[in-house]
């Protein structure tokens, strides 16, 4: 069986999960990369093939080049990370019997009214989406045939941070016996991600020993509210960083203060690094921890209960510890590469 991989949204797991696939003598995994560099990334036997950069849902040129990589290499299924890698290889298959599996590992909802969703997830050429969550394959049944949706929750590897536990940084300012939270994500424009909820918390413990460090985008009003506030020296926001998961070895705890966010890896890196983590009880993000044992979890848009559990974890160092540990062990042991690889054999195999 012949596959090609569009690009878009490829990532560590998807790389790792490729790489393991291609031993599989059943299956020639092609993996298109937009420059050559990348070629570095790919796995195991998968074969890189360059394509302009798809920038859209209708990328011209990477879909004749698609198109041609089809029928060169009698292309029996693409596989799409992407909504825009996934309508570009839609394009490119038409006239052919390609099978195009998709990818959903966001909760946004589906607009049934926009031409544009039947360039992709809505259209009946698509064969198979691979869902992140149940929740989103719940939503999605809705739209699609459940016979077309199933569920395979992205796996993490502790090697994957290795080196930013080996070689972890702090922020300057924030000493050492210092309660050190964190929170990592791009929040501009982004108000459901909740950084508002978080900084006020932050506020509202008004802990003279604790810290929060802010990694990645976000909007100028967070940074007033945080300015305003009480602690405002111990808000420490450092903007957009390629290092980011070296700042999480050092932490006590990583909050995840959204409204909505499938099933975050940002959680899993901080879990893989031993760091607890207080999660807003919503779809998705709260299947990553055990409530009470490996974090815990806390109603959204509620920032006095983010505040309760910092407070409740930064006054029993003990709980603390307990949860740092079963953090990395689920992780270990709920989240392997190789569940995650046998899923994808069997999907294709069945589309074969």
């Amino acid at each position: 069986m012949n596959i090609l991989v569009t690009h878009k949204a490829v990532d560590v797991a998807t790389y790792k999960m490729l790489g393991e696939l291609s031993h599989n003598e059943f299956f020639k995994i092609y993996q298109t990369i937009p420059f050559a560099a990348d070629a570095a990334k790919v796995e195991g036997k998968c074969i890189p093939l360059i394509i302009p950069p798809i920038t859209s849902k209708i990328s011209w040129k990477s879909i004749k080049a698609l198109r041609l990589y089809v029928k060169k290499y009698n292309i029996d299924l693409i596989f799409s990370p992407s909504t825009s890698g996934l309508s570009n290889a839609l394009i490119a298959t038409i006239g052919t019997s390609v099978k195009n599996v998709g990818y959903r590992g966001t909760q946004a909802k589906v607009k049934k009214l926009d031409p544009t969703y039947y360039m992709g997830l809505l259209n009946p050429r698509v064969s198979h989406i691979v869902c992140e969550t149940e929740d989103i394959q719940e939503y999605l049944s809705h739209y699609i045939d459940k016979k077309k949706l199933s569920v395979s929750v992205k796996p993490f590897d502790t090697d994957w941070v290795a080196d930013a536990c080996l070689h972890p940084k702090q922020v300057d300012g924030v000493p050492e016996d210092a309660f050190k939270c964190i929170y990592i994500g791009t929040t501009k424009g982004r108000p459901f991600k909740g950084l508002t909820y978080l900084i006020k918390a932050f506020q509202i413990l008004n802990a003279p020993n604790a810290h929060l460090v802010v990694i990645g985008d976000y909007d100028n009003s967070d940074y007033e509210l945080a300015q305003k506030g009480a602690g405002a020296e111990r808000i420490h926001f450092l903007w957009n960083r390629e290092d980011a998961i070296y700042f999480l070895p050092k932490q006590d705890l990583f909050i995840l203060p959204a409204l909505r966010d499938a099933s975050p890896r940002v959680v899993r890196e901080a879990m893989a690094c031993g760091v607890p983590c207080i999660v807003t009880d919503i779809p998705g993000a709260r299947d990553l921890i055990v409530d009470n044992e490996s974090g815990l979890l806390v109603p959204s848009a509620s920032p006095d209960k983010i505040a309760d559990a910092m407070r409740l974890l930064m006054n029993d160092r003990v709980k603390l510890q307990k949860m740092a540990k079963a953090s990395r062990e689920r992780i270990i042991n709920e989240f392997s590469v190789e569940a995650y690889v046998a899923y994808f054999d069997k999907l294709f195999a069945s589309l074969s």
